[in-house]
């Protein structure tokens, strides 16, 4: 069973998928919705700080980037007391990713519904799941090179298999001739609009290394149930709900996580694999490249 996290009260939700892979969430509200229009699509979760006069306020602001308009369908439950409202998402379903930083901005890409209600906050429907199928790794060029003085570095980037199972994974041969550099090392960046996290690969410590990465892929199949005004306390709950270190900051913009939050790796996601070579004096060298992923 699909857990439901509800943050509008009187309202859960649950999803099924039939044998040729077409989705239908329900939706159960304990009192009737009068909607104006359903949608559905892929939805951007924005999480951002907005600057009013002196002061500033954190905000949620989701948008479905594709809405079409949804089939559904309006039963009453047995007891008559509850309202159930069943969404055709078609074949929409996909795997949720999305970064944070600690300040609690970044974004989150997810499949949706959204309930047009007039006169009052509308209502969200997301559907958190992990990928339950393999990525593909895409690389924009290959090989990435730098040098200084006598030090010539090359790093060869590729995409292959795993030998752990399906997962793909990049592997990255780096060769380091001569001197010249005192530290050479290998980073990969992960930026969306308004988060971005660098992960250390390793570092280079003899004439030839080998490293390799994998999207990081957790463990969850949830649905996230919200009014657009979700408030920033709901939120770090359902952090911690996801296994987060969360906790209430004493400024207005302060740190609320001793560390940025992945959700999950996904195309949603901007990556750039970078060679750096650092000088023993001052300044560096850097070549990168473009790293893109997909389903």
């Amino acid at each position: 069973m699909v857990t439901s996290y509800n943050m509008a009260s009187g309202h859960e939700a649950s999803y099924s998928v039939s044998q040729d892979g077409k989705t239908t969430v329900s939706i159960r509200s304990s009192s009737t919705m009068k909607f104006r229009a359903i949608y559905v699509g892929t939805a951007n979760l924005e999480f951002l700080w907005v600057s009013s006069g002196k002061s500033s306020h954190w905000q949620f602001n989701p948008t479905i980037l594709d809405p079409a308009p949804a089939k559904y369908t309006q039963t009453t439950s047995e007891d008559g007391q509850s309202q159930i409202v069943n969404v055709d998402i078609g074949n929409r379903l996909f795997p949720a990713s999305g970064l944070l930083n600690t300040n609690i901005t970044g974004e989150i890409q997810a499949p949706a519904v959204h309930f047009d209600l007039p006169h009052a906050y509308d209502l969200w429907v997301f559907l958190l799941r992990s990928p339950w199928f393999p990525m593909k790794i895409g690389i924009e060029k290959s090989p990435l090179t730098i040098s200084h003085d006598s030090a010539q570095v090359i790093a060869q980037v590729e995409s292959n298999t795993s030998n752990l199972g399906d997962e793909n994974s990049l592997r990255v041969d780096v060769s380091v001739l001569g001197t010249g550099f005192k530290r050479v090392f290998l980073a990969l960046k992960r930026t969306v609009i308004k988060a971005s996290m660098e992960e250390i690969l390793g570092e280079v410590n003899n004439d030839m290394q080998p490293f390799t990465w994998k999207p990081s892929v957790k463990n969850f199949d949830l649905m996230l149930v919200t009014y657009s005004n979700m408030y920033l306390n709901q939120f770090l709950d359902f952090l911690k709900y996801l296994g987060a270190e969360t906790h209430q900051s004493f400024f207005s913009i302060g740190s609320y996580m001793p560390s940025n939050f992945l959700l999950g790796d996904g195309p949603s996601i901007g990556y750039s694999l970078r060679l750096i070579g650092e000088k023993h004096h001052f300044g560096h060298e850097e070549d990168e490249t473009k790293i893109t992923l997909d389903y």
